[in-house]
């Protein structure tokens, strides 16, 4: 399979991978500009399984395929294989092992567009070009930069390459919030995991890589706390749960969380809830005279 731009081997007699060769040599205008639109496909319509049926494929040049309809499943070296849907984009860069198209049950439509050039080559080597899934929406987002590559004049060469360049931007932009959510994410998942730990603001943000005043903003506008607050409502929400077993003692669940006796304990817990530890587990567990009563809900830390 073949064009005037990309040969295809022959997955029948190349073995695998299959390599897809960009033969056309890039224009003098585009080399230039050091970005080239090798080529465009609006409104492709693979059939349904093709998943199945795509070998393990290498581009030379990069490729972003915008899955706007039908359903897929994709699979990237070192990433292993997802299912995807309408509005996800599949970034390839060069030399990656990739395989996606249509899942067993869907067909894989989309809006795809290949490229070039020294300036693709140093985004990717800032690593702002990276292979993977992005969640980009269903609006079509392609057809307008495909619309103006196919002229050849200068100045729509020009806005073709800006558009282009501004969707790599927004990719690059909407992995960096997604891999914020990952981190904080993580964070918390580590706090939940050493209840007994009191965590530090300089230690959370040594862990995600951020200044102190940077991790207390990201971590608000993730939980709606600063750091130190949800530390300890995580401690005393998880304490007044254990609070209602009458099988362990005050003293050990104030220091399974991390208190440093069972009076600083009590006197942190009666703040938020307005019940002493002991009064709160008489007037809420599940023995006889706390049956039927609802705890209160824990109000922000102070």
């Amino acid at each position: 399979m073949s064009n005037s731009k990309i040969l295809i081997d022959d997955p029948r007699t190349s073995g695998r991978p299959v390599i897809h060769h960009l033969i056309a040599r890039m224009p003098e205008f585009q080399k230039r500009y050091g970005l080239w639109i090798i080529n465009t496909t609006l409104g492709l319509r693979a059939s349904v399984g093709g998943f199945e049926n795509c070998p393990e494929r290498k581009f030379e040049f990069y490729s972003l395929s915008h899955l706007y309809d039908g359903g897929g499943t994709v699979w990237i070296e070192g990433q292993g294989k997802r299912n995807v849907e309408p509005g996800s984009l599949i970034l390839i860069t060069p030399g990656t092992l990739n395989r996606y198209g249509g899942s067993a049950d869907l067909p894989y439509v989309e809006d795809a567009i290949r490229f070039c050039g020294p300036v693709a080559d140093r985004l990717a080597d800032s690593g702002i070009l990276v292979s993977g899934v992005y969640e980009l929406g269903t609006v079509r987002r392609i057809p307008p930069i495909a619309d103006l590559a196919s002229d050849p004049g200068r100045d729509a060469q020009i806005r073709a390459n800006m558009q282009l360049q501004n969707l790599l931007a927004e990719l690059y932009f909407r992995r960096r919030e997604m891999s914020q959510s990952n981190r904080m994410e993580e964070l918390i998942r580590m706090i939940h995991s050493d209840p007994r730990h009191w965590w530090t603001v300089s230690e959370l943000a040594e862990l995600a890589s951020l200044s102190d005043e940077a991790l207390r903003r990201r971590f608000l506008d993730y939980t709606g706390l600063l750091p130190k607050t949800y530390v300890e409502e995580f401690k005393l929400r998880s304490a007044a749960e254990q609070l209602l077993s009458r099988d362990v003692s005050i003293r050990k669940i104030a220091d399974q969380f991390g208190y440093r006796d069972v009076y600083h304990f009590s006197r942190r817990f009666k703040l938020k809830t307005g019940f002493s530890p002991d009064s709160y587990r008489r007037h809420f567990s599940t023995g006889e005279s706390g049956k039927g009563r609802t705890p209160p809900r824990l109000p922000p830390a102070v």
